[in-house]
């Protein structure tokens, strides 16, 4: 009498193969969902951020020429309060000429990594300001394109500055100091600062979801790393130890190529 063959089920019946894909869909569910609040949170305050840098100087500028405007009359006006309505009147036109370098146009989504970070200071200007922080520059001379969506790359570069600023809040002297440098098609941006140490342990750590070390939400530097590799770049943080700076942030982006800077400059 022949032995009966072991029955196996086929791969889609088969209940071990099927938990398997349900716990692979979960932990896919659970991944996509992470990237999806972190989006979230950081366009917020991303909107936030652009909300506050015009409302600040326009609202106190307002104010002033109302209280001038609407108790004077045009023959009782002194030379003074006319110089506070010209003063009042340049503090708005420059704050919406800086709030246009925030939300520069170009068909083609090619920037100057300059004007990506004077975007990044005007955005931080304030905790800049309050906490009384230096920031340094050191770029080459000569003019650094990219190809890639502004807005996002600025919501990378801000979030990484935000998680600087708040590692010099009890910092005596704090200071920023953003390098860049090109290299085998790739431009590095190094994101230096002197704030709260650390623990080199924790490296591997610093860009989990949630995770944070300043007392933040811990999705800034997530959601800049997600954009980052949207982007074919990487991020990755180094301590330092024989400098004025406790960390760096090194981001890693694709850059244009010689022939494509040259039909940017003409």
């Amino acid at each position: 009498m022949a032995r009966k063959k072991r029955y196996i089920p086929r791969p889609r019946h088969n209940p071990e193969v099927q938990a398997r894909k349900i716990d692979q869909n979960r932990d896919l569910y659970l991944q996509i969902r992470k990237a999806v609040d972190a989006i979230t949170v950081s366009h917020d305050n991303h909107i936030s951020y652009l909300g506050n840098f015009a409302r600040h100087d326009i609202k106190n500028s307002i104010q002033s020429m109302d209280s001038i405007l609407s108790t004077t009359s045009a023959d009782e006006m002194t030379d003074e309060q006319i110089l506070s309505l010209k003063t009042n009147l340049k503090v708005i036109r420059e704050t919406m000429d800086n709030f246009s370098k925030l939300v520069p146009y170009s068909k083609d989504e090619k920037f100057d990594l300059k004007n990506l970070i004077i975007a990044v200071e005007l955005l931080t200007r304030n905790d800049l300001y309050t906490h009384k922080i230096e920031l340094f520059r050191d770029f080459p001379q000569d003019s650094i394109f990219l190809e890639l969506p502004f807005q996002s790359v600025l919501q990378m570069f801000n979030n990484i500055f935000i998680n600087s600023i708040k590692a010099l809040e009890s910092v005596e002297n704090p200071i920023i100091k953003v390098s860049a440098y090109e290299s085998a098609g790739q431009l590095t941006i190094e994101i230096s600062d002197n704030g709260k140490e650390i623990d080199e342990k924790e490296k591997d750590k610093i860009f989990e979801f949630g995770y944070s070390t300043t007392g933040g939400s811990g999705i800034g530097l997530y959601h800049a790393r997600y954009l980052c590799e949207l982007f074919d770049g990487n991020i990755e943080i180094n301590f330092k130890k024989n400098d004025n700076f406790t960390k760096s942030f090194l981001i890693h982006l694709p850059i244009l190529n010689k022939n494509e800077k040259e039909h940017n400059n003409n």
